[in-house]
């Protein structure tokens, strides 16, 4: 289905900039080449992409623009703070009220395991399934912005062969062969954008919160083992202390393959 809709997009694209080469050129904006570029990349990259692939990243991107990521690591130190000093002094039955408290979704689900009674090591492999799965998703998101800004001066050179060879084709026509010319250089002005203003910042935006999406989720990881081991308030701050280390810009956060139980 994917493949249909991507080729489907292709012809669209280049069909469209072909078929109306004779549009004019109004300033720097061209119908045929704006269609050609907007259409062209997103359609190539579904040839190897799901359609799902394609809206996830789209996701990924509007919610990493207005997540924030500081205060979501304030919130997960101080629930688990709290819910380690109480399951210290009143036993793990207390975690029911961090656990609904809880906003962020791994720290919720973490602290509902513990209510429930799932072992250590059930803990961590249902908690870090979820990390990795999220990881991948968003790795997957940024590769294919960071793709689609690679192949947009491509489309943008498609662009300016169709415009160079719809001139050379109405020489006898001085009215097509501004038209034309205008398609020829406003596809490669587009697709030289279009990568480099738009597709790779995208990536580099998604890559960037999946880091520290990362360097949260594996701070809930080891908080809730923290808790459900009912390790001392001193080490518990020491993790915080570590996964916190490397968003004030004081280095990385210990490896995920921590065994800290």
């Amino acid at each position: 289905m994917s493949l249909l809709i991507g080729l489907a997009g292709i012809i669209f694209a280049i069909g469209y900039a072909f078929l109306n080469e004779g549009g004019g050129f109004h300033g720097y904006f061209s119908m045929p080449a704006f269609v050609l570029l907007m259409v062209g990349p997103p359609s190539i990259m579904l040839l190897s992409h799901s359609l799902g692939d394609l809206l996830t990243g789209i996701r990924l991107l509007m919610s990493s623009m207005f997540s924030k990521q500081a205060k979501q690591h304030e919130e997960v130190i101080d629930i688990l703070t709290n819910a380690a000093k109480a399951a210290r002094s009143d036993g793990l039955g207390v975690i029911i009220q961090y656990r609904n408290k809880a906003k962020y979704d791994l720290l919720r689900d973490g602290l509902a395991l513990i209510v429930n009674d799932f072992k250590v090591e059930e803990i961590r492999n249902n908690l870090m399934a979820r990390v990795n799965l999220k990881q991948t998703r968003m790795q997957l998101a940024s590769n294919l912005f960071e793709n689609m800004s690679r192949i947009c001066p491509g489309v943008g050179m498609i662009g300016t062969l169709m415009g160079l060879i719809g001139m050379l084709s109405h020489m006898e026509d001085p009215a097509k062969i501004g038209s034309n010319m205008a398609l020829a250089m406003i596809t490669t002005l587009y697709g030289l954008g279009l990568g480099t203003i738009i597709y790779a910042p995208w990536a580099e935006k998604i890559a960037l919160e999946a880091e520290r999406s990362l360097e949260i989720d594996m701070l809930v990881v080891e908080g809730v083992l923290n808790i459900k081991g009912k390790k001392s308030s001193m080490h518990l701050k020491d993790l915080v202390k570590s996964y916190g280390a490397k968003e004030r810009g004081g280095g990385a956060p210990p490896p995920a393959n921590k065994r800290g139980a």
